[in-house]
């Protein structure tokens, strides 16, 4: 049996660093999600901690119980990194990006 393979898939393996799931670029963009995850909860704890009350009724619930802190803030922003898209998750990682500024905006305020 003979097998003919496209022009474009010649020189190509299939295996390479540009189609593999965990690339640099790739990588870059589920770091910076799951990091982002992680300091929102590092200044949520610092505010909470200073005497503000965490807006989101989840959050103020599982501020109460630290297992499901973690379970919640780590381990499902690594499930949805594993299965998530890129082209998803880099929207997600801005609107993070923007949740951080905003605390950090609101914790710089008490300094001033």
């Amino acid at each position: 049996m003979v097998m003919v393979w496209p022009k474009e898939a010649k020189g190509k393996r299939w295996f390479s660093d540009e189609s593999s799931k965990w690339s640099s670029g790739s990588l870059t963009i589920k770091a910076a999600y799951f990091i982002l995850h992680q300091v929102d909860v590092f200044l949520t704890l610092i505010a909470v901690s200073m005497g503000y009350t965490e807006l989101n009724p989840l959050m103020r619930a599982l501020l109460a119980s630290p297992i499901q802190l973690v379970v919640i803030k780590v381990f499902i922003p690594l499930v949805i990194i594993w299965f998530c898209p890129n082209k998803l998750l880099l929207p997600a990682a801005a609107f993070l990006f923007l949740v951080v500024l905003w605390n950090v905006k609101e914790l710089l305020l008490v300094l001033i």
